[in-house]
């Protein structure tokens, strides 16, 4: 008796280490008011839901609609959709994400940051001290620095080379592919696309308490 209970904790124990996460990455810009709102709608919900982030692994790409070109001096110019504003918005969320590693870690820094119209430098480094209160300094320091601009340039390198190309923000991609069914579904609730979507394939994805709501 005691060796099946220890085959039924091994079967178990199996079953949790091949089932997969969906992984979902969003291309993102700071100053994009449909980024907001999606934020602080379909993320926010992900975020109040219990063990989503053991369903879904999601990545942060702040960078959208810019460009970045590397002069011969070695300097790189970014130019971004709503302004020089934006690309400094861009850098301090790639820096912040860059020093948080867990993702309801690095999705409260997003949500808290995104709120509100930024329309000076100084209103990002206010919500990024309330924010981060701990981390505040070594995160500025970083987006003013070349870290920031590394890690924007490998934010663009992905973003520009995305296929299909992007062509508004925010943009969604799921395991790596675009489909816009799916990002429609996820700007309005990723909740309930992502429990949907495990659901269709309960063999293969994990499975949590929130998504028997979806069924």
């Amino acid at each position: 008796m005691k060796n099946f209970h220890l085959l039924l904790v091994l079967i178990s124990t199996l079953q949790i280490s091949y089932s997969e996460k969906i992984r979902v990455s969003l291309y993102i810009e700071s100053l994009c008011p449909d980024t907001t709102r999606f934020i602080q709608s379909s993320l926010l919900k992900a975020l109040k839901t219990p063990s989503f982030d053991e369903l879904v692994e999601l990545r942060f790409i702040p960078y959208g609609k810019a460009s970045q070109n590397q002069q011969s001096n070695g300097s790189i110019i970014f130019k971004c959709q709503h302004g020089d504003l934006e690309c400094f918005g861009n850098k301090l969320q790639a820096c912040g994400f860059n020093v948080l590693s867990a993702q309801n870690e690095q999705l409260k820094f997003l949500i808290c940051i995104q709120k509100t119209r930024k329309r000076q430098i100084e209103d990002f480094e206010s919500e990024l001290k309330s924010c981060l209160p701990d981390l505040w300094e070594g995160v500025l320091k970083c987006a003013n620095g070349t870290q920031g601009i590394e890690l924007l340039w490998e934010n663009g390198e992905e973003t520009l080379n995305l296929d299909p190309k992007l062509t508004y923000v925010p943009w969604v991609t799921v395991n790596h592919k675009f489909e816009t069914k799916a990002h429609e579904m996820i700007e309005r609730n990723i909740v309930q696309w992502a429990c949907q979507f495990a659901n269709k394939e309960k063999e293969k994805y994990i499975q949590i308490e929130a998504c028997q709501e979806y069924n």
